[in-house]
């Protein structure tokens, strides 16, 4: 059984052409939402690089990001995705792709 990213993972969504990265937010059964890289602060970032393979203080900034109002969010359908990070603690792909 494959799994779903988990908060604080980051996605591509491979449906456009460029296809933009996403921290996930939250997940759902079919869905992810997540908010645009692009769209966070620099600060931000670095943070989130700095923690890479540090899953509970990346899940911890995901919730973070996500319970903010001032970044727009997408939602996204699962098989629209690829992982682009994976979490330290899961070894296997998600539905939606590998790395």
């Amino acid at each position: 059984m494959t799994t779903h990213p988990t908060v604080g993972e980051i996605v591509a969504i491979t449906t456009t052409n460029s296809n933009p990265l996403l921290l996930v937010r939250t997940v759902g059964d079919e869905h992810i939402n997540g908010v645009l890289l692009a769209d966070l602060a620099t600060e931000t970032l670095h943070r989130l690089r700095a923690s890479e393979y540090d899953t509970p203080t990346r899940r911890q900034q995901g919730q973070a990001i996500g319970r903010t109002d001032e970044l727009m969010s997408f939602t996204v359908p699962l098989p629209d995705c690829v992982l682009v990070e994976r979490d330290s603690s899961r070894p296997g792909p998600f539905a939606g792709g590998d790395d």
